[in-house]
């Protein structure tokens, strides 16, 4: 038996569609290069995660919290 696979490609410019992955392959990811979040991290995103944020408007949470200037 095969593993079928399908890819998705755009019908109006023929690319491959990429879609963002989930938090839990994401924490995957950050342990295989040995990547972990400090105390403040942690804490920031238990709390943005605790009012609902999801998606767009967290990462921009997250950038705002971060950025310096």
């Amino acid at each position: 038996m095969t593993k079928e696979t399908k890819t998705a490609r755009s019908a109006a410019t023929g690319k491959f569609v990429t879609r963002p992955i989930g938090g839990r392959k994401a924490a995957k990811f950050a342990q295989v290069e040995g990547l972990s979040m400090n105390a403040a991290s942690k804490v920031l995103s238990q709390k943005l995660t605790a009012s609902g944020l999801k998606g767009d408007a967290y990462r921009s949470e997250i950038i705002k919290a971060f950025k310096k200037g």
